[in-house]
């Protein structure tokens, strides 16, 4: 059973290896593609002022870490 799957699989692979590849589509023969490819970009200007990439953001926590405080320290002998 598993030689005739294994046949059967190996036939169907085969068929696929003589077939051309299919042709590519042209980009500009799609008119309605190619129309939204030249067409101007559309900004909404409400909208491209909320942009906060430039902004002081504090952050809610301080940048290094806390350090211990040093105990009395002991006298160098």
């Amino acid at each position: 059973m598993i030689k005739r799957r294994a046949l059967f699989v190996m036939v169907l692979m085969l068929g696929g290896c003589g077939a051309e590849p299919p042709a590519a589509k042209d980009p500009a023969a799609d008119p309605v593609m190619s129309a939204a490819l030249q067409a101007p970009l559309l900004v909404d200007p409400d909208l491209s002022q909320h942009n906060a990439r430039n902004l002081v953001i504090a952050p809610p926590a301080p940048l290094t870490a806390p350090q211990p405080v040093p105990s009395q320290a002991s006298p160098a002998p």
